[in-house]
């Protein structure tokens, strides 16, 4: 009912909301609301600034109507899938040693390390996502601390706090040094979700935004993959 009620409601106003998650922003995902933007400028698109576990609640309850996240969170109301597996860096101060090339690393690197991560609450979140990356490694930091988001784990990292895990999309400070990790399990996802059986035009439209960005190129698109999944259709 409240998908049917909120599928009315977007053809009634023309309007469209999308969840998110920040660092999907760094990512491929503004191309395809520029290319929905370009291809529909009467839609009138929200975007709401919502944690992967939230977005699930909102579709179900007709807050958005689609939603990118990270966080695989299983629900049989909402279908989800993986656009891209984004690799992982990490997020150092600018005073770190090494050459003037940043050197890729393991995980086991980050043994006896301070590590930060984020966000500290709602959970689960990508916070854990990490955390359940070094404990299946065997690695186990010094010390670790939560933080509320990127932008603060980020500068305590600058202020030579400890190290951070971050998508390689978001290296975008300058003052910070960022290696590569190397282990191949060491990838974050980016997740498309929407309700279950939800047939609403803009989903389709997302959908072929999505493939034909693919079909472009990693380096065009953004997307990080020069195929297009084959189980979006």
């Amino acid at each position: 009912m409240a998908s049917a009620t909120r599928r009315l409601g977007l053809n009634q106003r023309g309007t469209l909301s999308i969840g998110f998650v920040p660092s999907t922003l760094y990512g491929g995902v503004p191309v395809v609301l520029r290319k929905l933007r370009d291809q529909h400028p009467k839609l009138d698109i929200q975007l709401v600034e919502l944690s992967s576990i939230q977005q699930v609640e909102a579709l179900k309850t007709g807050r958005i109507d689609i939603g990118f996240g990270r966080i695989r969170a299983n629900d049989g109301a909402v279908e989800r899938m993986v656009l891209r597996e984004e690799r992982l860096v990490v997020a150092m101060p600018s005073t770190s040693a090494g050459g003037p090339k940043p050197q890729p690393m393991r995980l086991a690197e980050l043994s006896d390390q301070r590590l930060i991560v984020y966000p500290k609450s709602p959970r689960p979140s990508f916070a854990d996502q990490i955390l359940a990356l070094l404990n299946g490694c065997g690695v186990r930091p010094s010390e670790i601390i939560e933080v509320t988001e990127l932008q603060t784990a980020l500068g305590m990292v600058a202020s030579g706090a400890g190290v951070c895990i971050i998508p390689a999309s978001v290296t975008f400070r300058a003052d910070l040094r960022y290696r590569p990790i190397i282990d191949a399990n060491a990838t974050s996802p980016i997740i498309m979700c929407h309700r279950l059986n939800d047939d609403g035009w803009y989903i389709g439209v997302v959908k072929k935004l999505v493939k034909d960005l693919y079909a472009t190129g990693p380096t065009a698109s953004g997307l990080g993959f020069p195929q297009f999944p084959e189980h979006i259709v």
